[in-house]
């Protein structure tokens, strides 16, 4: 259940874009923003503000790279909390925060599923999205940005 744990709330990091690019593309037609925390996985329609479009492939990428990290972090806590003299409120205080980690993340979940663009349409390609190649086609040129809670 514990290794179950850390993909969630990897996910929750990711949908929250806690830590992420921003990728802005300028040009002379009018182009989505593209979001990624490595790999894009979320597109901004440009008719609307409120509507996203996700990347299938790009997601289970950016849950694997940060499951990896927060899998780390994770034992370097618990390594560190072992050589202590184990008082009962670290282990405590550890818990209410993993605690905490999973309703924001289930948070997170519950409003972007709301703000998903029309669903799984016939055609559309939600695997793979190649920006540069998109960007190229229309004639824009795009440049990321890192950026911390935002959207």
């Amino acid at each position: 259940m514990k290794y179950a744990i850390i993909p969630y709330i990897a996910l929750g990091l990711i949908l929250s874009l806690a830590i992420g690019i921003e990728f802005n593309c300028v040009g002379q037609e009018m182009f989505p923003t593209y979001y990624g925390s490595p790999f894009v996985f979320k597109e901004e329609s440009p008719g609307s503000s409120m509507e996203y479009f996700y990347s299938i492939s790009g997601l289970m990428l950016n849950v694997l790279v940060w499951s990896t990290f927060l899998f780390f972090i994770d034992k370097m806590i618990q390594a560190i909390i072992g050589k202590l003299s184990r008082p009962k409120w670290i282990g405590i205080s550890y818990k209410i925060i993993i605690g905490l980690m999973i309703v924001f993340t289930t948070l997170n979940i519950a409003i972007d599923s709301i703000m998903i663009g029309r669903g799984f349409d016939k055609g559309l390609n939600y695997w793979y999205w190649d920006m540069d190649k998109e960007a190229k086609d229309w004639g824009m040129t795009c440049k990321g940005e890192v950026i911390t809670f935002r959207k």
